[in-house]
């Protein structure tokens, strides 16, 4: 199975909702690709973020880290912590699990695969 597409990205993690699309790229095991989202925080500004990720695939788990960031979009000043996502293939067109941030803050998310093709810019 090919993980490589267009995803749509939507995750809980208690302080608030993110939501966005995933492009992804596998080669092999081995994946790389994009997350930009918007990060809609209870009782503060939303702002959007733009991350670049490498990750695996064994079987039907999945992990993804990011390595660096953008912010794209912010009205106030933020501090940002970089992601990371464990997953589960669940079939052809659904990832989901748990992420984490490196300020051990957890969330649920799930990963809908929207079309096998990706931007040329990807």
């Amino acid at each position: 199975m090919n993980l490589t597409g267009k995803w749509k990205y939507i995750e809980n993690y208690g302080y608030g909702v993110a939501e966005g699309e995933l492009y992804l790229r596998q080669n092999g095991q081995h994946l790389s690709g994009r997350i930009v989202f918007s990060d809609k925080v209870e009782g503060e500004t939303s702002y959007m973020i733009q991350e670049f990720l490498e990750g695996e695939v064994d079987g039907r788990k999945v992990r993804l880290d990011a390595v660096e960031f953008d912010i794209i979009h912010s009205e106030v000043a933020i501090t940002y912590e970089l992601d990371h996502w464990f997953g589960l293939l669940l079939d052809a067109q659904t990832i989901k699990g748990v992420s984490k941030d490196r300020q051990g803050v957890e969330g649920y998310f799930e990963f809908e695969k929207v079309d096998s093709c990706l931007p040329k810019d990807i």
